[in-house]
């Protein structure tokens, strides 16, 4: 689930089809796009990784909200979770900034009658709302270790996300490393971004703490590489054909 920051203002500034377009070019750029014929990617299982095709998640927008949406299956795990970061950088470099969480569990989410309930949608709203930067954040529920388990270090970085006091309890000490796919993306951090952005006084903190945020990724930015755990003696040995397994 992703909020709009600053919606009411852009209501009042820009006409609606404006606003339908930039939703419509949103989703297309960071949702549907990348691979929408279907990617490979790759998933952990007891027996090591497994290669498998993915799909673009459902997604849904009304007033403030966008909903991004997939089966619980470990092939879309990590695809997932990497366009939800795509999707926070997108944004930003229209101009749009995002709030967001990520939450997992059983939920009725149907465009053609346009019902979407279920419990991961009552934590992501509590969660989505709660925090005081552009940002996205695992909820308790997402933090279920085989889900984890399937995602690239790349992808999400243990941090306090900054909250309101009464909504701390909702969120995980996991986020999305949105500025890392930014990095990659364009060479630079999104710092001078978000300062292009920060024009309003009242709303500043979400900035300045989304700015400290990009700096501890950019200090942590391979965090999930640790050479020196591997000891200096160690061989790496090719698996003969015969030994493999295959799937």
């Amino acid at each position: 689930m992703f909020d709009v920051l600053g919606f009411s203002r852009w209501v009042e500034t820009e006409s609606l089809a404006v606003i339908l377009t930039a939703y419509q070019q949103l989703i297309e750029r960071a949702v549907l796009k990348p691979n929408e014929k279907g990617g490979v990617t790759a998933f952990h299982t007891p027996e090591g990784q497994l290669l498998a095709v993915t799909r673009a998640p459902a997604y849904a927008y009304f007033s403030d909200t966008i909903l991004l949406w997939c089966p619980l299956a470990p092939p879309l795990v990590a695809d997932f979770v990497e366009r939800c970061g795509d999707l926070m950088c997108e944004a930003l470099s229209m101009d749009i900034p995002l709030r967001g969480a990520i939450t997992l569990g059983d939920a009725v989410l149907d465009n053609k009658t346009n019902t979407y309930i279920g419990k991961p949608i009552v934590e992501a709203n509590n969660l989505e709302k709660g925090q005081d930067w552009v940002g996205l954040t695992l909820g308790n529920s997402a933090i279920w270790s085989p889900f984890l388990a399937q995602l690239h270090g790349a992808s999400v970085i243990e941090y306090s996300a900054p909250m309101k006091e009464k909504f701390k309890a909702f969120a995980s000490p996991i986020v999305v490393d949105w500025p890392r796919r930014w990095r990659d993306k364009n060479g630079s951090g999104p710092t001078s971004k978000l300062d292009e952005l920060n024009k309003t006084p009242a709303f500043a903190k979400y900035w300045n703490n989304a700015k400290a945020f990009a700096e501890y990724s950019l200090s942590k930015h391979d965090w999930f590489k640790r050479p020196e755990q591997i000891p200096p003696d160690a061989i790496l040995r090719l698996v003969p054909l015969s030994e493999a397994k295959f799937a």
